[in-house]
């Protein structure tokens, strides 16, 4: 293994060259070395399901920089080197994550605001809200509506609850993608 040193022409390059050496970056070195054969192991049960995981937001991002609105979207939230493309591939790769359910609003009238912070790469789709009574009766379900910045979101109460105590609120987000965050708070 060999470590390039101020060589302007493959300093921070990768790849493999004249099929004989591959290139790689190291913790900021580029580092020269042989060229890696194929694996002689099959893949294990976790690299097939990341190697589909992967293929699967790849395939995603392609189709999402199709679409111009979408492009422009992923456009919009790419940072530094990245594409519309890569954050497409990215948003596609993980999950939204519901962090608040703040129910300090809600005191069972109808106009009650709840406030829901679903962090994502990009906006989510949609953030439904479900409310059960203290036995398990839906109450009333419906979508949040977009609120402050691309986190934030609030679902305004239609049908009375007289009875808050023991009511459950289920939220769901889903992102463009299709992945899918669940969270509850028991009140």
């Amino acid at each position: 293994m060999a470590y390039v040193k101020q060589n302007i022409f493959i300093d921070g390059v990768s790849g493999t060259i004249a099929n004989q050496m591959t290139l790689k970056v190291r913790k900021g070195k580029t580092v020269v070395c042989a060229k890696r054969g194929a694996d002689t192991m099959p893949p294990t049960e976790r690299q097939l399901v990341a190697r589909d995981k992967f293929e699967d937001a790849s395939l995603y991002g392609k189709e999402a920089i199709a679409d111009p609105i979408m492009k422009l979207m992923y456009a919009a939230a790419a940072e530094g080197g990245q594409t519309a493309y890569n954050v497409a591939v990215k948003d596609a790769a993980r999950p939204p994550n519901i962090v608040l359910i703040n129910t300090e609003k809600y005191k069972g009238d109808i106009g009650d605001v709840i406030m829901i912070a679903v962090k994502n790469v990009v906006r989510v789709k949609v953030v439904e809200v479900k409310i059960l009574s203290a036995t398990g009766d839906v109450l009333e379900q419906g979508e949040a509506v977009p609120g402050g910045g691309k986190s934030y979101w609030t679902y305004t109460t239609t049908v009375p609850n007289l009875m808050t105590k023991g009511t459950r609120i289920l939220i769901t987000a889903t992102d463009f993608p299709g992945n899918v965050d669940h969270a509850e708070k028991l009140i």
